[in-house]
């Protein structure tokens, strides 16, 4: 970036980038390049004095968030609204001063982990693009990694932020639930759903998260909500911190067992590693065994109950305009009642129970945000089943976990790790913002489609 270009030359020249790279990655599902360049026009406008914190940065929304003039689509065949207003969300960025470019490209509804979405096309990897980026943020994540926005918002129910964010070889943030209001997004499951940002590194990360929280009247930290809407436990570590002050070690905990254990070589050495620089460091790195099979099966229901009653009203007059694989996920949810929604909430609260046990006096969980690399597409059958599993436990408890990028696999694909804020979202970016300034896999930007210089 070049201090002296006005916000509208930077903005002409990411809208001529998009033109020119996008028709091979399918970031972007809608942009209107007038309203892009007359609202530069009024920040550059702005005076010096009046400029907000995100000036000029660029922000690109994944297509279930309100932007006022564009259709929110939700990756869907029949599903439109015209919004005339932002989502609180996307108008604390703008108050900011941050540049809406457009809307992202989404698995259909949000329901899977791949953007491969029959109707407005697969997202590509910008790694390589025979490969999925991802999902369901995966236009957003893609778009940051190719260097087509700056940051962007995506939402994370069961993973939606952490895996592409992982595939994709950049950061993101998964806010604890209940942090930010859901108005003007289309839900997925809204007691798990939570919205958050996706950027290169961790301090473009935490800049636009601070926004999102002064909007929502919160400080770092005080957003965490008090319950987990699933669990009936507190949503933070309900132990005492060995902490004794600012100054003393962060202590994580690297979680180990079951799926944890699932996961390809690479992965497992690349979060060995990220261990180690964060030991060398002088944080205390131990590790814990904690799995839960329960768990993930009772979230899967919870997460489709609600998704049944989102989809009620729809699914009757439409079913036949859904995607193959969301129409066989909502016409299953349909076969679960409410014997099922009970026991699967006595599971959550059980493991809950475990989970407090096991991360009691830790800062940080440490665990994989993806079992591999992005595969190539069309993802396996298998893929969405490993990948699941290891974003579960933050979401149905309702933490907060910040996702960086720690290597690359075999096929030179980026790896990532999930740092879950067991005692809170501040700790959680403590972390992710010490391994960036030892290690800076985020600097590490994908050949095909690395910014220019002058972007």
């Amino acid at each position: 970036m070049i201090e002296t270009d006005s916000v509208a030359e930077r903005a002409e020249r990411l809208l001529a980038r998009i033109d020119a790279v996008d028709a091979a990655l399918r970031c972007y599902v809608a942009v209107d390049r007038n309203a892009v360049l007359a609202e530069a026009a009024k920040l550059d406008a702005l005076a010096p004095g009046a400029r907000g914190p995100l000036h000029g940065m660029t922000v690109a929304v994944k297509d279930l968030i309100d932007v006022a003039g564009l259709p929110t689509r939700a990756g869907s065949s029949f599903f439109r609204r015209d919004p005339v207003a932002d989502a609180p969300a996307v108008a604390a960025l703008r108050a900011a001063g941050a540049l809406v470019i457009g809307k992202t490209n989404t698995h259909e509804f949000a329901w899977g982990v791949t953007t491969e979405n029959p109707h407005f096309g697969r997202t590509a990897n910008p790694w390589d693009p025979a490969r999925i980026a991802g999902g369901s943020s995966g236009g957003s994540a893609a778009a940051v990694a190719a260097g087509l926005a700056d940051v962007a918002l995506g939402t994370d129910t069961l993973g939606s932020i952490r895996i592409p964010a992982a595939l994709t070889g950049i950061s993101g943030v998964r806010p604890a639930t209940g942090t930010f209001s859901l108005d003007g997004i289309v839900p997925l499951a809204p007691g798990l759903d939570t919205v958050g940002p996706l950027a290169h590194d961790v301090a473009s990360l935490r800049l636009v998260y601070e926004v999102l929280l002064r909007a929502a009247g919160m400080r770092d930290g005080a957003g965490d909500p008090a319950r987990s809407p699933f669990a009936g436990e507190p949503a933070l570590g309900s132990g005492p911190s060995l902490r004794t002050g600012e100054d003393a070690p962060l202590r994580a905990c690297r979680l180990r067992g079951g799926a944890w254990e699932r996961v390809h070589p690479a992965v497992a050495s690349a979060l060995d590693e990220a261990c180690a620089a964060l030991r060398a460091a002088g944080a205390i790195v131990e590790d814990v065994t904690w799995w839960d099979d329960a768990l993930v099966a009772a979230s899967g229901v919870l997460q489709q109950r609600e998704a049944a009653r989102v989809h009620a009203p729809w699914f009757e007059r439409h079913r036949e305009e859904y995607g193959d694989d969301v129409r066989a996920r909502v016409a299953r949810a349909f076969t679960l009642g409410e014997r099922d929604e009970r026991a699967a909430r006595v599971a959550v609260s059980e493991a809950r129970e475990r989970w407090d046990a096991a991360t009691r006096g830790f800062d940080v969980a440490l665990a994989p945000a993806a079992g591999a690399e992005a595969p190539l597409a069309p993802a396996p059958a298998t893929f969405r089943d490993e990948a699941i599993p290891l974003v579960t436990p933050a979401s149905a408890f309702g933490l907060p976990a910040v996702a960086v990028p720690i290597g690359f696999g075999p096929a030179g694909m980026p790896l990532g790790m999930q740092i879950v804020g067991a005692s809170g979202t501040a700790r959680a970016f403590d972390v992710a913002s010490l391994y960036q300034t030892l290690t800076h896999r985020h600097r590490e930007l994908p050949p095909r489609f690395r910014p220019d210089d002058a972007l």
